[in-house]
Formats: structure tokens, sequence, C-alpha cells
């Protein structure tokens, strides 16, 4: 073979190596990309679970409600999707949604009882509940029941019992809540036979507002006045005694601080016997200042026109309005309390209910000693009204007759849609019409003030006493 033959094969042979060579890498290249994009994929699948873990436990940790499908979104814009029906969870894990690379993975579970369960109840959460009150054993609870008792046959006291427990659904700390959406509730309470007076609260106070030292409402914030019984422990700064030595707040008598709101259940007229009531009604230091019609009410009322009374020299006298009926200026900053007939307008069908639209009689809360069930709606805007710049609030009630005299009201049983505080029970029941249904709004000032808050019961008492059971509280925050 010539050299110059054996050059030709050289050649020859290292066309065919390099040919050979290149081949194989591509061929290893190719393998290589895709073990990467395998191992990427089940890298993403993985995440993509994770995420849908996580939103199942999110759902059962926040107690959520029912949602057709909701998307939780974190900061890289991995997320996961949400979709609750009943006691059903359905949670997908969703990675680099809308790309190439998209991964997602479902996992579903079923929970008994979860279509139900609320955020706060009294049969899980009753030694949350602690009462400030004026005299010892005014307001006591039973944590074997699961009740709670106001008045307990006592004259001349007063107090409050406020939630102070730590639930997550709600982000509360020491019983100061986030407001967020909203919220609702459902109790039954009966007032025992013999009781005739003065009636209790269902109360929701502010948690961010500052008055002119510094200082903010807390589980202690109270009203109520030695001896004034119309007060309901709502109104009022709060003494223990007529000469304004000590203060259950502990604040030297602020009361509870606006902006705040409650539902009175109020079977004690403080007025004069028959319109117009003269000058007494006017005289919101009188005891016979509250507008009160003759008939047993449940009626809304906020904080009055929140101007200083000569009651007292302390911070809370701006409060001594605050359940009057007809008090306030009906404005973004001192919303109207319910009007009672006695009101110029008359009765406020939309925040004062006095049975007779009911065909009860005019002694319904304490007649016969019944029972009642009763549920409320508060619902609250998170973003300014566009024509006014305000915030939107609403709160609806229900009141109904337990139909057997049995405390535990097995009328409206837990599972029922009125008892079911997880439910939005307007869509559910759409015929069933609020007794009460009142819309009002506040300036931005306040309604940040609003974004924490406290809620519980307050209750009074003067000559007249009463004993008052409260049973099956439950809550669900709006999330």
């Amino acid at each position: 073979m010539s050299f110059g033959n054996q050059k030709g094969n050289v050649i020859a042979y290292v066309v065919i190596a390099m040919t050979t060579i290149a081949a194989l890498a591509v061929g290893a290249l190719y393998m290589t990309s895709t073990s990467a994009s395998g191992e990427l994929a089940a890298n993403n699948l993985n995440k993509a679970y994770f995420l849908a873990m996580a939103g199942k436990d999110y759902a059962l940790i926040k107690n959520l409600q029912d949602t057709g499908g909701r998307n939780f979104t974190l900061a890289n814009n991995d997320k996961f999707r949400l979709a609750i029906t009943g006691n059903s969870i359905v949670s997908t894990g969703i990675v680099n949604e809308g790309t190439p690379f998209e991964a997602r993975r479902t996992i579903s579970i079923t929970k008994t009882g979860f279509s139900s369960q609320p955020d706060v109840s009294f049969p899980k959460d009753i030694q949350a509940f602690a009462p400030v009150q004026s005299q010892p054993g005014f307001i006591t609870t039973d944590t074997g029941a699961a009740t709670a008792s106001l008045g307990n046959s006592k004259t001349g006291s007063f107090g409050a019992i406020w939630y102070g427990g730590s639930a997550t659904q709600g982000n509360c700390q020491n019983g100061k809540c986030d407001f967020g959406a909203g919220f609702r509730a459902f109790f039954v309470f009966q007032f025992a036979s013999g009781s005739t007076g003065d009636g209790f609260t269902f109360a929701f106070f502010n948690g961010e507002g500052v008055d002119v030292n510094g200082i903010k409402n807390d589980r202690n914030s109270l009203g109520g006045d030695s001896g004034r019984g119309e007060l309901l422990g709502y109104a009022g700064d709060s003494r223990v005694d007529p000469g304004g030595t000590s203060f259950l707040d502990g604040k030297g008598g602020r009361g509870i601080q606006p902006p705040k709101v409650a539902i009175e259940f109020d079977p004690y007229s403080n007025c004069c016997d028959s319109p117009p009531c003269g000058s007494c009604k006017n005289d919101i230091c009188s005891s016979n200042s509250r507008y009160d019609g003759d008939y047993n009410h449940m009626a809304y009322v906020f904080w009055g026109d929140n101007t200083n009374s000569s009651c007292t020299s302390t911070i809370g006298r701006i409060t001594y309005d605050d359940n009057k009926h007809g008090a306030g200026t009906g404005s973004a900053t001192d919303p109207q309390n319910a009007r009672s007939y006695r009101n110029a307008g008359g009765i406020d069908p939309t925040s004062y209910f006095n049975g007779s639209s009911y065909g009860w009689a005019s002694g319904w809360l304490l007649t016969s000693a019944p029972i009642y069930a009763i549920r409320i709606e508060v619902s609250r805007s998170t973003t300014p009204n566009i024509a006014t710049g305000n915030y939107d609030y609403t709160i609806k009630s229900w009141i109904k007759q337990c139909l057997v005299n049995d405390i535990t009201c097995p009328t409206f049983n837990d599972l029922s849609d009125f008892a079911n505080t997880k439910i939005n029970y307007n869509i559910v029941a759409p015929a069933d019409t609020p007794t009460l249904s009142r819309a009002f709004a506040l300036t931005p000032t306040l309604h940040q003030n609003f974004g924490s808050y406290y809620f519980g019961w307050t209750a009074a008492t003067g000559g007249a006493t009463q004993n008052v059971t409260l049973n099956r509280f439950r809550m669900n925050f709006l999330k």
C-alpha cells in the first residue's frame, strides 16, 4: 500500500471517527437533556404536591367556608386553588402556570362536620369568656354546661363578658380579632321567670382607636354607671360608685370608646309613661332618657352624637347617650341609634323591633319565659365606596322563638341552616327576611380603627333584676 493510499485511509478513518464521536456526543447530549427535563418535571410535580398539601392544611386551620374555586398565590407566583363544598376539600397545587413547565397536583379529603364547624363556640371556648363586673356573681359561666348567666338576680349592678381567646381563624390575640370582611354569630337566650330588667346587649367594639391620652379599648373596657341599669353596661364610663372614685375599666372612666355597635335586648322601658315624656328624656343623665317604647324590643345602637355630656368629667362622658334611641346624626361619623316610636320620624324598621310585626305580645322577652334563637351577620367593605370615600357596613339579625321549652333549642340545632354560622343564611334561605337589616357607613379613620375588634355581652340592673341564660354561642369570621 502506497503512502498516498495510507494517507487516504487515515483521512477516511479520521472522518469516520469524527462522525462517530459526533453521533455519540449528540446521543449523550439528548440523554442528558432528557434526564434533566425529567428531573425538572418531577421536581415541579413534587412542588405542586406540597402546595396542594399546604392548601389543604390552610383550609383546615383557617376553617374556610364553601368556595367554588379560590386561588391563593405565593410571592413566586406559584399557587394553590381551593374548592370547598360542604365537608369536601379539593386542593390543587400549581407550579409555573402558563409555561411549558407547568405542573399540577390535586388532593381531596372529606372531613365530617367541616361544613358547620364554628371558629369560636361556647362548647370549646367557654373558658375564654371572662366577666368584668361591678359585683361578684353578677355574670357567671358554667364550663360544664357551656353557658353564661347575666344578672343572677342582683340589683344595682353592671358588667360585661368578652371573648379573650386567640382563635387563629380570626387572627385573634387575647380576644382582639381582625374584623376583615365581617362575621356571623348565633346564640340562644332566655330571661328566666321573674326577670323584669334592665336587659343586655351583644356588642362589638374597636381595638385600634386611640383616645386623647393615647389609650385603646381592651378586654376590660365596658360602660355602665353605678345604679343606672338603663345604660345596659354599654353606655357610661364604668364607675362603680356615684362619686366616681373607682372605675371597672381600670383606666379612669373611658367606657367603651367608638366606633362600636350593639344589639340590645331590652324589656324595661326607660322613659316617661306616655309621650312626649317631657324634658326628662332629653337629659341623658336622667334614668328616663333612653326614648324606649312601651314594648320589649331588640334594637341596634352605636355611639350617639359623640359629644361631651354633663353626667361626668371623665373621657367616658361622651358615651352616656350611646344607647339612647335616636341619638346620633346619621352620618358616617356617628350613625343614628335605632329610633323608637317616641322619636321624631317614628320607629325605624331597619333597626328597631318591638315584636308587633310578628304578632308577639308587648312583653315578648319576658312573658312565660320564652326561649329565643338569634342569628347575626355583619359584613364590612374592605375598599372605600367610590362615590363617598367611606366604608360600607351591613348588619342583619333574625330572631326566632324556640318551639320547645328547652334552653338547648333543638328547633334550630347546630346542623340547621339557621344555626350554621359558616354559611351565608340569605343565600340558603333567601325568603327568610331578616328581622332587622341596617346599612351604615364609616369614615376612613373610623373604619381603620375598626380594623380589629372585641366582642361579647354587656348587662346591667337598677332596682329591677334579671337572670338571663346564654347558650350555644357559635361564631365564624368571614375570610
